[in-house]
């Protein structure tokens, strides 16, 4: 990697749900794992490992329920730079329906105020990076490629 990506992905940008502790940005490239976060709210939680999902308690008390749904996402690439700089393995077969796409995009904010965007991608995942890819050519900024898991009604 070099340090353009270093610097793109590092910590420090992440303003997500600052849940759970000890876990990651999604946006950071450096972690060993893929790794699985959750989205409510219009925002991320941190990414954790696939093995150490937090137990429903914790996750009541750090996403707090309201009008929205709750996703639980794991990461595919990261792109960055209009390139491709990290994929990761499918690392388990929970994927179940969801009324999401099969591949979403997520966005981080620009700028002090602006929030993340999450986007449905095209099928199947060469495609859902390569849109990734055009994407990140077209705004200069990092896209992460997801795959929902799970789909919840969170109120």
């Amino acid at each position: 990697m070099n340090d353009d990506f270093e610097q793109e992905t590092g910590p420090g940008r992440f303003r997500g749900a600052d849940w759970p502790d000890g876990g990651g940005d999604p946006f950071d490239g450096r972690l060993p794992y893929a790794g699985l976060f959750y989205w409510a709210h219009e925002k991320p939680s941190r990414v954790f490992p696939a093995e150490q999902t937090p137990d429903d308690t914790a996750l009541y008390a750090a996403i707090p329920m309201g009008y929205t749904t709750l996703a639980l996402l794991e990461r595919v690439a990261l792109v960055t730079g209009g390139r491709c700089r990290r994929r990761w393995k499918a690392g388990g077969s929970r994927a179940v329906a969801t009324p999401l796409q099969q591949f979403q995009l997520l966005l981080p904010p620009t700028g002090p105020d602006g929030g993340y965007l999450l986007l449905g991608a095209t099928w199947p995942e060469r495609f859902a990076v390569r849109d990734a890819e055009r994407l990140s050519a077209r705004t200069g900024g990092r896209v992460l490629v997801c795959r929902p898991l799970e789909h919840h009604n969170w109120h």
